[in-house]
């Protein structure tokens, strides 16, 4: 930051200089004001001043900026000049803040935006690597993943001496493979006084763990060879490191294994294989275990997505944000099949990837969309509803990118569609904005997810089953188990079509607010009776 000079606070073309020359101008007796080298910079040239009490200082930190003698309000100017002064070395101080901040949040963007075009694990871990570098002073550093046969933790990209050649580390044991096992980043500024310490040829060290669903994959290790005082600031920056490169690591990982078996194949058995591969790597990409966070009695989630072909275009998400909120997503991608299943794994990652960084739906939709845009050469695009559910209070913000309105399910058996945010699909106009609405869930409510496979399903006469179907399909539900609620939905539509061929895929997801038990349909059709 550069130094504050008097001559730089009220010189000629400063803002301040009209102010001062109005204020000398104006007081009674003349006066004179010099910076610390003792040139006039304001007032009238003055006798020398022998009198202490007629020469006051302008001062910042300790430090003299420059003085103000003659009359009796020379003190007054001099106290006002310091606070000018300190005001303008906060504006500094804030701006200088304000850059960093600007450069850090850049670099992560440019990160994800990088990490969304690498397929390969080694290329992810050498950019974690060099992207944590550049955030964190370290002198060492070590991308490890888990051998899940060996239970070792191995480097797959390294800098220094003091971390990868240490090894092996395994899970559970030694300051690395805890703090993998343990799920949580960490930052040990002594590293020899720690009671894991492994011979470890570094002073201090920061780790953060690599996650995918909360389960742990590797750890990304940065250290100094001299004690230093890592902060908590570096803790976080590193952990959302570590999470966008995990699923990213996850993905490669997946990519390599589909080229091998593809590679081992006669061609045409290997686009066969291709196709069961890629909707294996589907399935496996979205949540499958219900109940998904069994710890968790603030709410229930259920989801489910019957694909139109091998591979669907179609995904579900959610994820908890941090311990008192949840994320959910629904998407939809144009078009059918592989391409629609890899830009679906590509678009899912950044979402979630964003999302967990804490994001405001809004901003994080039109992150993900800017990233999206620049790197679309295929010209798809997808729609996408994704909130946030506040555990403690039931509150849900939302913002919907051109995707079908969920329907809220009110405990009493009311069906409401939310309102609309309005947002374009993602993908298709880099400067597109995106807003949020709010709307609050009361124990036993829900929300209903879909995508428009539900309700444009055709019969064999080319019919839709329509939204007005859907609305009195859930007006039938109320209370039900959600998984129930979503087999009575498919079952209904699947029932519709009459054998007709399924013409795109069919998601859904339910979400429930509150532990309480809901009433039962007697409760409800009592309660509307009464009504």
């Amino acid at each position: 930051m550069s130094r504050i000079t008097l001559r730089g606070l009220i010189g000629p073309k400063k803002d301040a200089a009209p102010v001062v020359a109005a204020l000398v101008q104006a007081l009674e007796a003349p006066i004179a004001i010099e910076d610390a080298e003792g040139r006039l910079l304001a007032g009238s040239a003055l006798p020398s001043v022998t009198d202490p009490k007629e020469r006051h200082p302008i001062a910042l930190d300790g430090q003299t900026l420059g003085w103000v003698s003659g009359g009796p309000q020379a003190e007054a100017v001099a106290a006002l000049l310091a606070h000018l002064a300190g005001k303008e070395s906060e504006k500094k101080t804030l701006g200088s803040e304000v850059l960093h901040l600007y450069r850090e949040v850049n670099l992560i963007y440019s990160f994800s935006e990088k990490l969304a075009a690498l397929l390969e694990v080694k290329a992810v871990a050498r950019l974690t690597l060099e992207q944590a570098r550049q955030l964190i002073a370290a002198t060492d550093g070590a991308v490890m993943l888990l051998d899940g046969e060996t239970q070792a933790f191995e480097p797959v990209a390294g800098f220094g001496a003091g971390l990868p050649c240490s090894g092996p580390y395994r899970w559970g044991e030694g300051l690395i493979g805890s703090i993998a096992a343990s799920g949580n980043a960490e930052i040990v500024n002594d590293v020899r006084a720690d009671p894991r310490y492994r011979n470890e040829r570094v002073g201090s060290l920061i780790c953060a763990p690599l996650k995918v669903s909360e389960r742990a994959m590797g750890a990304i290790v940065l250290a100094s060879a001299d004690p230093v005082n890592y902060a908590a600031s570096d803790l976080k920056l590193l952990n959302t490191l570590a999470l966008q490169s995990a699923t990213a690591i996850e993905n490669a990982r997946l990519f390599e294994r589909t080229v091998s078996a593809a590679r081992d194949r006669e061609r045409l058995l290997a686009l066969h294989k291709e196709l069961e591969v890629a909707s294996t790597i589907q399935k496996s990409i979205l949540p499958s275990e219900f109940p998904p966070f069994p710890e968790r009695d603030e709410f229930e989630i259920h989801a489910a997505m019957t694909p139109a072909m091998e591979v669907g275009g179609d995904f579900f998400d959610f994820f908890l944000i941090d311990e008192g909120r949840l994320g959910f997503v629904i998407a939809d991608v144009s078009g059918k099949g592989v391409p629609a299943a890899l830009f679906m794994a590509v678009s899912r990652t950044l979402i979630k990837a964003t999302a967990l960084g804490g994001l405001p739906p809004e901003e994080c939709l039109s992150q993900v969309n800017r990233v999206l845009t620049s790197e679309n050469v295929s010209s798809m695009f997808v729609t996408v509803f994704y909130g946030v559910l506040a555990l403690s209070s039931g509150e849900v913000v939302y913002c919907s990118a051109g995707h079908n309105l969920p329907y809220v399910l009110r405990r009493d058996g009311r069906v409401e569609a939310l309102e609309r945010t309005g947002g374009l699909a993602l993908g298709v106009f880099a400067r597109a904005a995106y807003k949020s609405k709010r709307i609050r869930l009361e124990t036993g409510d829900g929300l209903f997810l879909y995508t428009d496979g539900i309700t444009e399903a055709m019969d064999a006469d080319r019919n839709e089953f329509t939204d007005h179907r859907l609305e009195e399909l859930l007006r039938k539900l109320p209370g039900k188990p959600l998984a129930e609620i979503i087999d009575g939905v498919v079952s209904e539509v699947t029932s519709f079509a009459s054998g007709a061929p399924q013409a795109d895929d069919m998601t859904t997801l339910v979400l429930r607010f509150g532990a309480r038990e809901v009433p039962r349909r007697d409760e409800i059709k009592a309660a509307a009776s009464l009504a």
